[in-house]
């Protein structure tokens, strides 16, 4: 005899069901495959320079890029960051020399000019808008050009000490790996997820679906967790793929280190980039009975979410957006550190995840009705 079934437990059947056959298109899907390789492949590139950060021999020459920009001043080039007074002398030598180069202004000039500046106790900020006013000087980098110095073996050695006496070479390199493999994820979500839909969406399709003995909740949710499972695994893939090099490297602590520190990262900075995306992409298919409109919506999102903007000091970088899709973590190596932004927002990134899926059900059962 056939044992009975629960009506709840056929409602957990049905969803293992759904989520059972999308896994098995995704898995089937070349384009999955290809997508993860080519994820891999761009997030190595990104990361590559971070995973050969190691301490110097006093014989060893540090590389120099030949035309330095901002992005290459970095402890893998033999750059450290500087701040306080030391930072703020650098950048008055850096204005002395362009006070002289474009303003035509001879030392003694240039050297008065500064010591004028001294003398007024100003900070970074405010001796960037008097330059403006009094000499018309609109480098507004300056400041962060003095940031990165250019420095001597014991000086990288002891610079990284002193970061490493603060937290873990995996601390730094996992929210590297969270930034890149954010955007990476984002990108693959707004394609992949289309294909959720693409059979279903059909019209004649569409419309059976309706007809059959299954209840809104379980098809949105089953497609939701459908497209977050098959966007973890790439995660996971990549967390494996990365932790391996970052274990590997002279500086890490520890195997569990490594582990906890990637696996943090992974669930705050990457997994609401998925969860977002996986919702958004579900509720805008159910809204125009159709997956497409969502890839130009999440290229949108993607592009608002990275905006950058300037500091005080004239830094462009990442700063965070409100229900931003992603974080930028752009910072140098040691220097990189989360805003007290990013956590609210990842929470707040789950919610709207939650109202997208209950908007889609609501549209499902509108449909049905």
């Amino acid at each position: 005899m056939t044992p009975s079934v629960s009506f709840a437990e056929r409602r957990v059947i049905n969803m293992k069901v759904i989520i059972g056959r999308e896994l098995k298109n995704y898995l089937k899907n070349p384009l999955y495959w290809i997508g993860m390789l080519v994820i891999m492949v761009t997030v190595y590139l990104c990361l590559v320079e971070y995973l050969n950060i190691h301490r110097y021999s006093e014989d060893e020459v540090l590389e120099k890029p030949e035309e330095v920009t901002i992005t290459d001043t970095d402890v893998y080039y033999g750059y450290i960051t500087v701040d306080g007074q030391e930072r703020y002398e650098r950048g008055l030598e850096i204005i002395k020399n362009d006070l002289m180069e474009h303003l035509d202004m001879n030392e003694t000039e240039a050297e008065e000019a500064i010591n004028d500046i001294r003398s007024r106790n100003m900070t970074m900020s405010e001796t960037i808008s008097y330059m403006k006013e009094k000499y018309s000087y609109y480098n507004s980098g300056v400041f962060v050009d003095a940031a990165n110095k250019k420095a001597t073996t014991d000086e990288v050695n002891q610079y990284m000490d002193s970061k490493l006496s603060e937290h873990s070479y995996s601390y730094y390199f996992a929210y590297k790996f969270a930034d890149f493999a954010g955007v990476m994820v984002s990108f693959f979500s707004a394609v992949m997820l289309a294909f959720l839909f693409i059979a279903d969406t059909k019209k004649e399709t569409y419309e059976l679906l309706h007809t059959k003995p299954i209840t809104a909740w379980r098809y949105v949710l089953g497609k939701f967790l459908s497209g977050v499972i098959a966007l973890t695994i790439v995660v996971f893939v990549m967390l494996i793929v990365f932790s391996t090099p970052c274990i590997r490297n002279e500086l890490s602590d520890s195997v569990l280190d490594v582990i906890i520190n990637m696996t943090r990262a992974s669930a705050l900075y990457v997994m609401p980039t998925v969860i977002i995306s996986t919702a958004i992409c579900v509720l805008v298919s159910l809204l125009f009975r159709n997956p497409i409109p969502a890839i130009p919506i999440m290229i949108l999102y993607i592009i608002y979410s990275n905006l950058g903007s300037y500091d005080s000091c004239g830094y462009f970088g990442f700063y965070g957006r409100f229900l931003g899709l992603l974080f930028r973590f752009d910072g140098t190596f040691f220097e990189t550190a989360p805003e007290q932004i990013y956590l609210l927002n990842q929470i707040l990134l789950i919610l709207v995840s939650g109202i997208c899926i209950l908007l889609g059900i609501f549209k499902w059962k509108k449909v049905r009705l």
